[in-house]
């Protein structure tokens, strides 16, 4: 401990101490010939004294987490927003789905009705020649007229194809970070936020390589640590 440690210590118990604390956290000593001088000191909020280097590189850490924070939270409102656009695209293909099959069912119902209508119209005609036909050539002769059955196609509807699911694999943790390079020291390129979430396994984790390189379904491939990755059969 330093001399002038101890007594910024020291000065705590008096009544009138000549040290203390700025805005910015530093200890000034009040003197009688150099007036307010910087002690080379810090004071936390917890009243943890620090040195000059020692505050700089709390300082430092602290924004680094700060930073740190607002790029995850970022990086969260950025994928709910994929999460809700993903919602209304599919919300909206269904409701063309919907209607699409509503067109069709209507289409065939149509169909049906004017083909039985069709059939009125033929069957009164076929009657009205047999029975024009049967007053003309009576009594001589007598016609049988065999009224054919016409067939009525439906028009089948065809299933629409099943649409393709995407991923091999499928992340088995929450907050789970995706890096650049395959070590904990590497950046973080994004955050998968819910476990669950399916992803394309580009390459698997080894004996001497305990990471698995991964795909999300919007493009972003990084590594992922192999303890969160769950290969689909």
């Amino acid at each position: 401990m330093s001399d002038i440690l101890r007594r910024i210590i020291a000065a705590e118990r008096l009544e009138d101490n000549p040290f203390f604390k700025d805005a910015e956290g530093r200890i000034i000593e009040l003197t009688s010939d150099r007036g307010e001088v910087f002690t080379g000191y810090y004071q936390a909020d917890d009243a943890t004294y620090y040195a000059e280097k020692d505050w700089l590189e709390k300082e430092r850490a602290l924004e680094l987490e700060r930073l740190a924070e607002l790029e995850y939270k970022a990086e969260q409102a950025k994928l709910s927003a994929a999460r809700e656009a993903r919602e209304q695209k599919r919300a909206a293909l269904e409701q063309l789905s919907k209607k699409a099959e509503k067109g069709n069912k209507n289409t065939v119902q149509s169909t049906q009705k004017m083909g039985r209508i069709t059939l009125i119209f033929a069957s009164a005609s076929i009657l009205i020649a047999i029975i024009a036909l049967s007053y003309f050539m009576w009594p001589r002769t007598t016609s049988a007229v065999t009224t054919p059955t016409p067939t009525i196609e439906n028009d089948s509807i065809k299933p629409e194809p099943t649409p393709t699911v995407f991923g091999n694999a499928i992340i088995t943790g929450s907050d789970v970070r995706m890096r650049m390079e395959p070590n904990l020291e590497a950046k973080v390129i994004t955050f998968f936020p819910e476990e669950g979430e399916a992803v394309q396994l580009l390459q698997p984790a080894t004996d001497s390589l305990n990471w698995a390189k991964v795909q999300r379904e919007n493009g972003t491939a990084g590594w992922v640590y192999a303890n969160y990755i769950k290969p689909l059969q």
